[in-house]
């Protein structure tokens, strides 16, 4: 359901009826209530009145706030990632990368996606403040939605998306803390810049 409500197989306001799904799957109704429970806390369905479940949809306007809260979050945890990163960890991040280099020549957005959102995760994981990490895991799945569905309008190919993250281990690999923060600020805003422009 994940991955539908992503890719947009589940476009938004459809209803989702526990029932269908469970029949669908060969299972009970309860993982599937279960399941419906962490996209909501996702922030990717809701649920109405007489339990009815139903697809999310934000604005434009709702997106670039949560890219901005997604920007401060992640400003903080380069700024402490920075001075500490180990190399396992910096190679860690260039097979991510390279990950998405490999989705990128596949077409493949979601398994992109999915290596540049643990790419960020990580960010905030080895912060070592769970404050950063708990704040940052709810904007996940709404943002990674808004990548599948759009970045392809506003990049040339997706080797190139793959590509904005060099400078980010660039800065990394130099402990660069205030330079670190820049870049990563410059690259989660990326987008509203080529949004801006059209």
């Amino acid at each position: 359901m994940r991955r539908d409500i992503i890719i947009g197989t589940l476009s938004p306001d459809q209803r989702i009826i526990e029932l269908e799904i469970a029949e669908m799957m060969g299972t009970s109704q309860g993982p599937v209530r279960e399941a419906l429970q962490r996209l909501e806390r996702d922030g990717l369905v809701y649920k109405q009145a007489r339990s009815a479940t139903r697809v999310t949809s934000a604005s434009l306007d709702e997106i670039q706030e949560l890219f901005t809260i997604r920007s401060l979050i992640e400003q903080f945890a380069i700024k402490r990632v920075a001075p500490i990163i180990a190399p396992e960890q910096l190679s860690e991040l260039e097979y991510l990368v390279e990950n998405m280099r490999l989705a990128g020549a596949q077409d493949d957005m979601f398994t992109l996606t999915e290596n540049d959102m643990l790419f960020h995760r990580q960010l905030c994981i080895w912060s070592g403040n769970a404050a950063l990490h708990r704040s940052w895991d709810p904007l996940y799945g709404q943002i990674q939605r808004f990548i599948v569905q759009t970045h392809k309008n506003y990049f040339e190919s997706l080797t190139e998306l793959a590509n904005t993250h060099d400078p980010i281990i660039m800065a990394l690999k130099a402990g660069d803390v205030e330079e670190a923060s820049r870049i990563i600020e410059e690259h989660v805003m990326l987008i509203w810049s080529k949004i801006d422009q059209t």
